[in-house]
């Protein structure tokens, strides 16, 4: 994990880009769920991945939703250098929303990488949320449980990065604060120096 002030000039402009990409889908959202009642969704979680690769990247099959559900799911696959989104909200009587994914490299690639991000945003105020991140090999990624998940995402904070010396696989994420529809923004992006 980093504070803001150790990301690369490149990971900044990347999560910059994303945050505000993330902005515009939830205005979007907002809008679309005016008729709505707010009592319907109590937490709405918006996210941006950008592919920073230059290969395609697909999304692994395992997901979790622990409090709350997709209601767009993330890509099954972003291009290189490309970007993805998705949202997700708590459930009716949820005060929160989190839940996790993992993305790997297409098969054929070498070396095989993998990625995952993981999400909690509460109801209240002084809860602005928390991000994990890992990067590495798509082996190492896919042996991390949904215990070890939970447990490096409580101990994270609103930014959190993650670089692998072995493969030079990385990720940086940054969850802020949004009041309208209560929620949050993720953005994320996904790289290999």
């Amino acid at each position: 994990m980093a504070s803001v002030q150790q990301l690369s000039d490149k990971e900044k402009a990347a999560i910059g880009e994303a945050m505000k990409e993330a902005e515009s889908l939830m205005l979007a959202k907002n809008m679309n769920a005016k008729a709505a009642s707010n009592q319907d969704v109590k937490v709405t979680v918006i996210g941006v991945m950008k592919n920073l690769c230059s290969t395609e990247i697909e999304r692994l099959g395992k997901e979790w939703s622990w409090d709350g559900i997709f209601q767009d799911p993330p890509p099954k696959k972003i291009e290189g250098n490309g970007i993805g989104s998705f949202a997700y909200t708590s459930k009716l009587g949820q005060y929160q929303c989190s839940g996790a994914f993992k993305y790997g490299s297409v098969s054929g690639t070498k070396p095989q990488l993998g990625w995952i991000l993981a999400w909690e945003k509460g109801w209240t105020t002084f809860d602005i949320g928390k991000v994990y991140v890992e990067a590495g090999t798509l082996d190492r990624i896919n042996k991390l449980t949904e215990s070890d998940i939970k447990k490096k995402l409580y101990e994270s904070g609103t930014t959190s990065r993650y670089w692998d010396n072995d493969t030079g696989a990385s990720v940086v994420a940054k969850i802020t604060e949004r009041t309208s529809p209560y929620g949050a923004l993720v953005a994320v992006s996904f790289d290999q120096f």
